[in-house]
């Protein structure tokens, strides 16, 4: 298909880092009632000294019916603070496993074949479930998170540092991640 717009008509518009585009008023229209953009997103076109916000442009007129996103300080980071704890919880589960190992000694083929895997296990499947949830919560105050869930099922970590970018947020509970990822690993060690 060949994109008629025009120099002065050309729109790009900012999605997961990239620019896209150029596309006509008409496309970014359609981009939006299908939520792949929102007002948050950077949109430039010749003329724009620089990138801004869809909802401060022209086109953001299609939005005046929809509410702006909840300001960052009022979204709810309990999940994320406790995703950011979660490193030395699952050193419980670990110390739980291995008491019960250490107690059923005969019992290491059902150890290794159904106990085992859990210390692996319950991590990533509650890493998984705390941040989408969370991304769920985020959706629900104006933020899109199509490519933040992505990160919600492959990397915690990530996902922490990127919602705390996609909120203007100071990444403190990264941070703290990391800081209770290694004090995970020098419990284990202990």
């Amino acid at each position: 298909m060949i994109d008629t717009t025009t120099n002065d008509e050309a729109w790009f518009y900012a999605q997961a880092g990239q620019r896209k585009g150029p596309v006509s008023a008409d496309k970014l229209s359609e981009l939006l009632a299908a939520q792949t953009i929102d007002g948050e997103t950077l949109i430039w076109r010749k003329g724009l000294a620089d990138w801004q916000m869809l909802r401060t442009t022209e086109i953001g007129a299609q939005l005046k019916d929809t509410p702006p996103p909840i300001a960052p300080n009022h979204v709810n980071n309990g999940l994320v603070w406790a995703l950011a704890f979660a490193p030395i919880a699952y050193v419980f589960v670990d110390v739980g496993l291995l008491t019960y190992q250490n107690s059923h000694p005969g019992d290491d083929t059902f150890f290794e074949a159904f106990l085992s895997p859990l210390s692996w296990l319950v991590p990533v499947l509650t890493n998984a479930v705390l941040c989408l949830v969370d991304t769920e919560q985020l959706k629900r105050a104006g933020y899109s998170s199509g490519w933040l869930t992505l990160f919600a099922l492959l990397l915690a970590p990530v996902y922490l540092f990127v919602r705390a970018k996609r909120l203007r947020q100071t990444p403190t509970y990264g941070f703290v991640w990391i800081a209770s990822f290694i004090v995970s690993i020098i419990l284990r060690t202990a």
